[in-house]
């Protein structure tokens, strides 16, 4: 046994030493990406709000790192599989219960309790919230864990990690993840300028801090939530499932798998590489997840509305998709005669059409379209790299090849290029 565990201890010595180096590089070229010094008049608005990358790194960097390592002596104990799993089922089902309640106190008026019971203040769904959040706090290390363990397993199995292992290291903390600010020209639908904000934004918070900067600068402005952002360790929103989470986890693990090839590396090189990039990562990510998320809990995963990103048409008949497309072409027609007002007006009457079917929406406008227009596969999306990815994917044996095509691209046309070349069919 004692010899057992010290070759044990040295194998991972060297896993986590290599581990260790390379994750200062990864670090680097991670907030190298993001835009955290550039100034601008209306950065005093932002900056009370900013998220800071390099906080982020100092805060949860090391205390993953340090946990790692004091999992390698000899003699830790390690919790077992079907107890990391049970945890991590309840970490994200209690996540699901905060976000159900806090969606209560976004909206008063539907804060019923089931079953016709009277509706909580907002006092005591607040209370609720924090009894919950301390509770799970608990589950959290049990759940990255897990996961990051599974999603490594499959990228193996898949063909995908280095001679030395999983590079980089699948690492993430299940936190809430920062909201993101998009600046687009009034003139035009294109994402310019990306912020990250601090998580925790009401909606009344996020309307001011769009006012100020409209006042100072003539911006189209928006300010949307997000899934994860691949900064390292990956942040992952903690209230969306299990099953969302294990699937945020990969496609971030691959935002940074791909820093390290052509694609990757020129993400911002226009609007067109950014929807590509967020494409690849999308599709494989899904792939990647839902084999983890099969693996971890033994339930077949159906490939249906929710993996591809679209969205079910409502009980009256309104085609959300449909409707939002139409929407985005007329603003994009009416933009290109030059009637910048008329088009915010349009898009705000669509706007409200589009909560008295049941869809709320905060805000739509140029930036709006500017940030969501970049997943490919999503309703305000137009753009033709959706299909094109797919295509690739159908067309290759494995994810393995299908990756490795997809991140020699380092540019859009070289992608286009690479179309024209492939057979009919």
């Amino acid at each position: 046994m004692s010899w057992f565990c010290a070759e044990k201890f040295n194998f991972r010595m060297g896993w986590f030493g290599k581990g260790l180096l390379v994750v200062v590089g990864l670090v680097l070229l991670i907030v190298g990406s993001f835009d955290e010094f550039r100034v601008l008049p209306v950065d005093l608005v932002i900056l009370p709000y900013r998220y800071s990358i390099v906080n982020w790194e100092l805060s949860n960097l090391p205390d993953k790192w340090v946990n790692k390592l004091g999992n390698l002596w000899p003699g830790q104990s390690e919790l077992g599989r079907e107890e990391g799993i049970e945890r991590t089922r309840q970490f994200f089902e209690s996540g699901l219960e905060v976000r159900a309640l806090e969606r209560r106190l976004l909206l008063p008026d539907s804060s019923f309790a089931d079953g016709g019971e009277p509706k909580l203040g907002a006092e005591s769904l607040a209370e609720e919230v924090n009894v919950i959040e301390s509770s799970r706090e608990s589950l959290r290390v049990a759940a990255e864990e897990i996961i990051e363990s599974e999603i490594a397993l499959i990228v193996k199995e898949e063909g995908l990690s280095a001679w030395f292992g999983v590079f980089p290291p699948v690492d993430v903390v299940f936190s809430r993840s920062p909201h993101i600010l998009i600046f687009s020209p009034r003139d035009r639908i294109e994402r310019q300028r990306d912020v990250l904000l601090n998580s925790g934004l009401s909606g009344v918070d996020k309307g001011l801090i769009e006012h100020r900067i409209v006042e100072l600068e003539d911006w189209s402005v928006y300010i949307a939530d997000t899934g994860g952002v691949a900064v390292y360790p990956s942040v992952v929103g903690n209230v969306f499932g299990f099953r969302n989470a294990v699937g945020i986890t990969a496609h971030e693990w691959l935002h940074q798998w791909l820093l390290f090839r052509p694609l990757g590396r020129n993400f911002w090189r226009s609007s067109d590489m950014t929807t590509l990039n967020e494409t690849v990562a999308t599709v494989a990510g899904i792939e990647l997840g839902d084999l983890a998320y099969e693996s971890l809990t033994g339930e077949a995963v159906a490939r249906g509305a929710e993996s591809s990103g679209s969205v079910p048409v409502n009980a009256d008949g309104f085609d959300f998709r449909a409707e939002m497309q139409e929407t985005r072409l007329h603003a994009e027609a009416l933009l290109a005669e030059g009637k910048i007002e008329q088009a915010e007006a349009y898009m705000e009457v669509r706007r409200k059409v589009f909560v008295d079917h049941g869809f709320f929406i905060r805000k739509l406008n140029q930036a709006y379209f500017a940030f969501h227009g970049t997943y490919a596969a999503s309703a305000a999306s137009i753009s033709p790299i959706g299909d094109q990815v797919q295509g690739v994917r159908d067309r290759s044996s494995s994810l393995r090849e299908f990756l490795d095509t997809m991140s020699g691209f380092g540019s859009y046309p070289e992608f286009v290029d690479y179309l024209k070349d492939l057979p009919d069919g």
